[in-house]
């Protein structure tokens, strides 16, 4: 026999009289008959263990590892290795900061102007500098409200994909946008700049999000219905859509009757839940409205188990913070006065930069004389607290959001920390 452990990620629940484990390192989730059982028995008292083919399935989806492992080192140099390899340049353009909504929580005010065209130019040479070194080009159109803006990312994304098909690179680009500009006729040029993604917003029900997304001319025409219009539109020409609902103390409650809104409309599989925190410049009566982490968790699995009963798909938490740019060494947010950030929450705060695409005279060289800035972000990690060093869930969370964390001093737990046994639950039902 070879030696073998239990992987330190694993993670039992009792379920109907069954035992359910659940590593967060592969995600693998199994109900384990009494044979495996026995089989994890044994390893943990130490047990030599005979080879079978019971027992390469356990070590194959990571219940089990080879004694001599040491996980959280692998998962330590894993992470580094992904921080800093240079797969592609990730930009997320800001083509301008005006918004055509006047939205009460948001963090950017009615700044006005769009991107000029010298620094359209730079942004160009720049993703033309990464693409002939063939890296793969990812953009995220941002703002404001980009498509205020939308000439500007129509000639650019022009000549970007021009570029990209010359040097033989891939190109990706999404949006996010509020989806009250979103016509059949702008639908179709953003097919041609190849935005095959939109994030879309809604906050509740139409009573609700109309009160809060409103338009900025002081008009109090209803959003909701324009913006599910488009969103609808936008589905059946081939661009994916996510909805993030905001999720606050006033909406928590307004999730299963919008859900069922949505599934008439053919929008249901779309929506995903977004929890809405308070910055240091939020107002009192904002911030009083937002939900803890742990509300807001126990509000998810709430949801996942009404997707769970009308048969839609329920996803495993997986953060999508492992598509964080922040935490990637080639990826930045432009803002229309050409300041790059490593962070959109950093967008507009100039002392928060980590330079401007106009004085970048040659882009390999922005990582050899990195500013303060681009280093905190570069060097924060979940692996200098014992915290996150000794939890079970490291491999699915990595510390959650580093700018919370680093506003806090220690990482923020991922919300679904606190409801992992209610998700493991649900996900063996759904799989029965």
């Amino acid at each position: 026999g070879n030696s073998m452990k239990e992987s330190k990620y694993n993670i039992a629940v009792e379920h109907n009289g069954q035992c359910l484990l659940f590593n967060s390192r592969t995600i693998a989730t199994a109900a384990l008959d009494d044979s495996a059982l026995d089989i994890l028995e044994r390893v943990r008292y130490g047990a030599e263990i005979e080879e079978s083919e019971l027992v390469n399935e356990m070590k194959r989806v990571g219940f089990l590892v080879d004694d001599s492992i040491d996980e959280l080192q692998q998962l330590e140099m894993n992470y580094n290795l992904s921080k800093y390899s240079k797969n592609g340049l990730g930009l997320v353009i800001a083509p301008t900061m005006a918004c055509n909504f006047a939205c009460p929580y948001c963090y950017e005010g009615s700044q006005k102007g769009v991107m000029s065209a010298d620094l359209q130019e730079k942004i160009i040479s720049m993703a033309e500098a990464f693409a002939k070194d063939k890296q793969s080009i990812n953009i995220g159109w941002f703002g404001g409200e980009p498509l205020l803006a939308k000439k500007i990312i129509y000639s650019m994304s022009k000549r970007l994909i021009e570029i990209c098909e010359r040097e033989h690179v891939e190109y990706e680009a999404r949006i996010v946008t509020n989806g009250y500009l979103l016509d059949e006729e702008t639908i179709l040029e953003l097919k041609k700049c190849k935005i095959t993604f939109a994030q879309i917003t809604l906050d509740g029900l139409p009573e609700s999000h109309n009160k809060k997304r409103k338009l900025r001319n002081g008009n109090d025409e209803p959003t909701f219905d324009r913006i599910i219009e488009n969103t609808l539109l936008a589905k059946e020409n081939g661009i994916d859509v996510a909805i993030r609902v905001n999720v606050d103390k006033t909406t928590q409650h307004e999730l299963e009757p919008l859900l069922d809104l949505m599934m008439e409309k053919g929008l249901g599989t779309e929506l995903y839940l977004g929890h809405v925190q308070a910055n240091t410049d939020s107002s009192k009566e904002f911030a009083e409205n937002c939900l803890s982490s742990e509300d807001f968790a126990e509000v998810y699995v709430n949801y996942e188990k009404l997707l769970f009963a009308r048969r839609l798909p329920t996803e495993y938490p997986v953060p999508d913070r492992m598509n964080c740019g922040a935490d990637y060494l080639y990826s930045y947010v432009v803002d229309a006065d050409g300041y790059l950030y490593k962070c959109w929450n950093d967008i507009g705060i100039k002392t928060e930069s980590v330079g401007n695409v106009s004085n970048l005279e040659d882009f390999s060289k922005i990582t050899q004389n990195p500013n303060s800035n681009y280093c905190k972000y570069m060097t924060w990690t979940p692996f200098a607290f014992k915290k996150c060093r000794e939890c079970k869930i490291l491999p699915i969370c990595l510390g959650g959001c580093q700018y919370n964390g680093r506003s806090i001093g220690e990482p923020v737990c991922e919300n679904w920390k606190y409801e992992l046994e209610e998700y493991i639950k649900l996900k063996c039902d759904a799989a029965q």
